[in-house]
C-alpha cells in the first residue's frame, strides 16, 4: 500500500511530480537520515561529504532544490515545504492534488546559501496556513514577480 505524504516523515517531489515518501511522521528517526539514504540511492554521483546528520534540515532541502526537487518535512503539528527556484507543471499538479487535510504548513522558496546559512522567503510561518492557503499566496507572489519584469 502506498504511503501518503500526510503520514510520511519526509517526502521529495521530483521534477516529474512523483512523490517519494519516507518514514512515518511519528517515528523517532531523524528527517535527515531519510534524506541521506534518498540522495545516496538516487544521486550516487553527488558528493555528500558536506551533508551529515549534524546539518540543519534546510541544508538538505537546499541541495535537493538545486536538483529541482521539492522537499517536505512533516512534523506532528506542522509541515514545511522547500521549493526549488522553478517548479515544473508536474510538481504543481502534485502539490495541488495533495490531500494534507487541515494540516498547517509553510513554504520556503527562493533558497540561497549565505555564508554557512540557508536563507529563504517564507510563507505561512505563523502556523495558520493550509497547503491551499500557502499555495495561493506563493502563486500570487510569483505572478507579481513576473509582472514586475
Amino acid at each position: 500500500m502506498e504511503q501518503k505524504v500526510i503520514n510520511s516523515k519526509v517526502s521529495i517531489i521530483d521534477q516529474s511530480g512523483v512523490a517519494h515518501v519516507m518514514g512515518r511522521v511519528n517515528e523517532p528517526r531523524l528527517h535527515v537520515k531519510y534524506l541521506l539514504d534518498y540522495i545516496d540511492l538516487n544521486y550516487p554521483n553527488i558528493n555528500t561529504n558536506n551533508l551529515t546528520v549534524g546539518n540543519a534540515r534546510e541544508r538538505f532541502a537546499y541541495q535537493l532544490a538545486l536538483l529541482g526537487n521539492i522537499t517536505y518535512f512533516n512534523d506532528i503539528n506542522f509541515g514545511m515545504f522547500y521549493f526549488p527556484n522553478d517548479l515544473t507543471d508536474e510538481q504543481l499538479e502534485t502539490l495541488y492534488s495533495l490531500d494534507l487535510g487541515n494540516k498547517k504548513v509553510g513554504i520556503c522558496y527562493n533558497l540561497k546559501e549565505v555564508g554557512k546559512n540557508i536563507m529563504s522567503r517564507p510563507i505561512g510561518m505563523s502556523g495558520d496556513y493550509t497547503l491551499k492557503d500557502a499555495m495561493e499566496e506563493y502563486m500570487g507572489r510569483q505572478m507579481n514577480k513576473h509582472c514586475r519584469r
